[in-house]
C-alpha cells in the first residue's frame, strides 16, 4: 500500500513540475521580450492602458519601461531559468528510482522557500516606505514637464498617463509643481480642458494633485505582488510536502 501511495504521489511530483518548468521558461521568454522587443511591449502597454493614454504618451510609456526595464528582465529571465532548472530535476527525481535526487529536490525546494519568505517579509513589512520612494521619482519629473529633449518626452508622458488615469488629477499636489512650465503649457489636467493650459486657468480651476491616487494605485499594485508571491510559496510548500511524504514511504 505504501508503494503504490509512494508511486501516486511521485507522478504527482512529476505532473505539476512540467507544468511549473513550462511556466517558468515562459517566464524567461517574457523577460527576453522585455528586454529585446520594443514592439511586445508597445502592444502589452496598449492593452494594458487602452482607455487612460494617447499613441504618443503610449509610445513615451514603452520607452520608459525600455529603459528602466534592465534590473527586471535579468531577474525574470535568470530566476525563470534556474526556476525551470529545478522543476526538471524534481520531475527527474519523481520519475526515476533516485532517493537521493528526490532528497536533494526537497533540500533545494525548501532553501528556496525559507528564502523567498525571508524576501517578501522584508520587502513588503512597509509598502509605504517603497511606495515614497516611487512618489520621490515622480515628483523629480515634474521639473521635466513639457521640456524638450527625449528624456523629457518620456517624463511628459509618464505624467499624461498618470494625471489621465480614472479621476483627473495635477502634479503630486497641485500645478504649481510644475515649476518649469511657462505660458499655457500646463497639462490640460489641470484646467480639466482637453486642449491649452494657463497657470491663471489652472488656479482658477484648482484640480487635486495625484499624491493619493498614485500611493493607493502603488500599494494596490504591491498588494497584488504580494498575493502572488505568498501563493507561489504555498504551492512549493504543498511539492515539499508531497516530496517529503514520498521519501517516507520509500
Amino acid at each position: 500500500m505504501g508503494c503504490v501511495i509512494s508511486s501516486v504521489l511521485k507522478f504527482v511530483l512529476q505532473a505539476v513540475n512540467v507544468v511549473l518548468a513550462v511556466a517558468f521558461l515562459l517566464i524567461a521568454l517574457l523577460g527576453i521580450l522585455l528586454k529585446t522587443s520594443q514592439s511586445f511591449v508597445q502592444s502589452l502597454v496598449s492593452k494594458i492602458f487602452a482607455n487612460t493614454s494617447t499613441n504618443e504618451d503610449t509610445k513615451f510609456i514603452t520607452d520608459f519601461i525600455l529603459d528602466n526595464a534592465s534590473a527586471v528582465s535579468i531577474v525574470l529571465i535568470v530566476g525563470g531559468l534556474v526556476l525551470a532548472a529545478i522543476c526538471i530535476v524534481g520531475c527527474i527525481s519523481s520519475c526515476c528510482a533516485c532517493g537521493i535526487l528526490l532528497k536533494v529536490y526537497a533540500l533545494i525546494m525548501i532553501i528556496l522557500v525559507v528564502v523567498q519568505i525571508i524576501a517578501v517579509s522584508v520587502v513588503f513589512a512597509d509598502p509605504v516606505k517603497y511606495t515614497g520612494f516611487f512618489l520621490d521619482g515622480l515628483k523629480d519629473l515634474t521639473v521635466k514637464y513639457g521640456q524638450p529633449g527625449t528624456e523629457n518626452e518620456l517624463a511628459t508622458g509618464v505624467w499624461n498617463f498618470f494625471m489621465g488615469y480614472g479621476t483627473p488629477c495635477c502634479g503630486m499636489t497641485s500645478y504649481e509643481d510644475f515649476t518649469a512650465i511657462t505660458g499655457s503649457n500646463f497639462p490640460p489636467s489641470c484646467c480639466k480642458a482637453t486642449t491649452t493650459c494657463n497657470k491663471a486657468a489652472a488656479t482658477t480651476a484648482n484640480v487635486v494633485g495625484c499624491q493619493g491616487k498614485i500611493s493607493t494605485l502603488t500599494q494596490d499594485s504591491m498588494k497584488i505582488v504580494m498575493y502572488v508571491l505568498i501563493g507561489a510559496i504555498l504551492c512549493q510548500a504543498a511539492l515539499i510536502a508531497l516530496a517529503v511524504v514520498a521519501i517516507c514511504l520509500d
